[in-house]
């Protein structure tokens, strides 16, 4: 009886243990959460939001297939097997996000302004003032369309095809990630489309001028022109960045959902 108690008590620890992996690696890799919420709190609500949802992820499985490793090799490799399904959930949003802070930086290196840069506290690297907008904006429109409340249910739908300690990976996860890197960019380049275009034709336009008035100080004039066609066609264009995102995002889930 005792060694049944002891036998019931470690599996449903090693369970949380397993859970709680998958789904903090998941809170590292979430905008919004990954890099700005504090280490503490991000603990607390990973272990609280675990405590939450083992039951349900428990109740369907029985006593035989509740997880039991027999070695701490046989965990190590089961929770490193965890937290690469949780980063690979967040890892594609993560991407779709990258993909369209490259507009920011496509249009300010296209415009001349690489003198505007911030600090990006999420990589903790230099990064053009426009894409760190982009990055904001983006995140806004995750938490409003509630992109948070699906990549928790993608990593839900997870647990009842994969439950803990039955990761299984295949290279259809790669081929997903690779997918979700290209259509990023591509959302990128789409968000920079009508900015670039705009900034070159002021450039050709510029130029036509210097042939005609080669008396005009062209370099002063052509920032100034290049700098005022960046602020106006970038209040006008960047807000369908917001929509691209969304679709990508909308897409990419539904990309995952199948994985599982």
């Amino acid at each position: 009886m005792i060694e049944q108690i002891s036998e019931g008590v470690t599996q449903h620890l090693t369970s949380f243990l397993l859970v709680l992996t998958r789904l903090s690696t998941l809170l590292m890799a979430m905008p919004a959460v990954g890099g700005t919420v504090p280490k503490r709190i991000r603990a607390l609500l990973a272990i609280g939001l675990t405590a939450l949802i083992l039951p349900s992820i428990l109740a369907p499985l029985s006593a035989e297939t509740l997880p039991a490793p027999a070695h701490l090799v046989d965990l190590a490799i089961a929770l490193a097997r965890e937290a690469l399904i949780g980063l690979l959930i967040g890892t594609v949003v993560q991407l779709l996000m990258t993909g369209v802070q490259a507009a920011g930086e496509i249009i300010t290196s296209t415009g001349g302004m690489q003198l505007g840069d911030a600090m990006d506290p999420t990589t903790r690297a230099s990064m053009p003032t426009l894409a760190r907008l982009l990055g904001l904006m983006v995140t806004a429109v995750m938490v409003a369309i509630g992109g948070h409340r699906w990549m928790l249910q993608g990593l839900l739908d997870s647990f009842v095809e994969m439950p803990p300690g039955q990761v299984v990976l295949h290279g259809g996860m790669m081929e997903t990630i690779l997918h979700v890197l290209a259509r990023g960019f591509a959302a990128g380049v789409r968000v920079a489309a009508p900015v670039v275009t705009a900034l070159l034709l002021t450039n050709l336009i510029t130029g036509l001028v210097s042939r005609t008035l080669p008396q005009i100080n062209v370099l002063a004039i052509g920032l100034s022109i290049n700098a005022l066609t960046l602020l106006m066609v970038s209040s006008l264009a960047l807000g369908t960045a917001g929509w691209v995102f969304s679709t990508e995002l909308e897409e990419a889930i539904l990309r995952l959902d199948e994985l599982w």
